[in-house]
């Protein structure tokens, strides 16, 4: 009973202690809840910004960056080590895909990179430069597939949009596309791997999906 009393008390007093603070410090009829909004701290993020907050903070201990090209997967790694001391960096490989929707080498890069503009204003996201195979430099990839009448069914639906010259061809020789994933990490230079992507054309973060 003491200590039910003791209590009731100290929610009294906590209470008119309250009331006090409102009717001597806050404006008149203002609402309390509203007084603590500070409106001038507000601020908009920008889509980017969003897009890289979001990033840096979905669940589990790791993102990962790629796809990126065997040949990039060095500096890619020599990027990620430099965000920080100590950080945990993994490297995982896919297995090639046997057939791919691509467009055939432009004469130069700026060509291609421009092409890849044009792409995207038809909403054609994922397209990216091949740079890392000599024979085919400056050609487009729009998508590796595991059978043929899914790439079929992508350059067809690609040609429906639009897009001129799609082609589809065996991908025997192609090598593997890397992924590098950083684990653990703390939240600002989570943001700062989000923004590597820059770097590697083609190329997203997100969650691990394997190692």
């Amino acid at each position: 009973m003491r200590i039910a009393f003791l209590l009731l008390v100290f929610a009294n007093v906590a209470f008119f202690g309250y009331r006090y603070y409102v009717t001597h410090y806050v404006s008149p009829g203002a609402d309390p809840v509203a007084h603590q909004l500070q409106p001038e701290r507000i601020r908009i993020l920008p889509p980017e910004e969003l897009a890289r907050l979001a990033a840096s903070r979905r669940g589990g201990p790791c993102i990962e960056l790629g796809p990126i090209a065997a040949s990039d997967a060095p500096r890619a790694e020599e990027a990620a080590a430099g965000l920080g001391s100590g950080l945990k960096l993994q490297r995982r490989v896919d297995e090639p895909a046997r057939w791919w929707v691509y467009i055939p080498p432009l004469a130069t890069r700026q060509s291609a990179s421009q092409r890849i503009a044009e792409l995207r204003k038809q909403g054609i996201e994922d397209s990216s430069l091949v740079s890392d195979e000599p024979s085919w430099r400056n050609a487009i990839s729009l998508g590796v597939f595991r059978s043929e009448e899914a790439a079929n069914n992508r350059a067809e639906t690609l040609r429906k949009r639009g897009v001129g010259g799609v082609q589809v061809a065996p991908r025997e020789g192609a090598s593997g596309r890397v992924y590098v994933q950083l684990w653990d990490a703390p939240g600002a230079v989570r943001l700062r791997f989000v923004d590597l992507k820059d770097g590697f054309p083609g190329s997203d973060v997100r969650e691990c999906q394997g190692g």
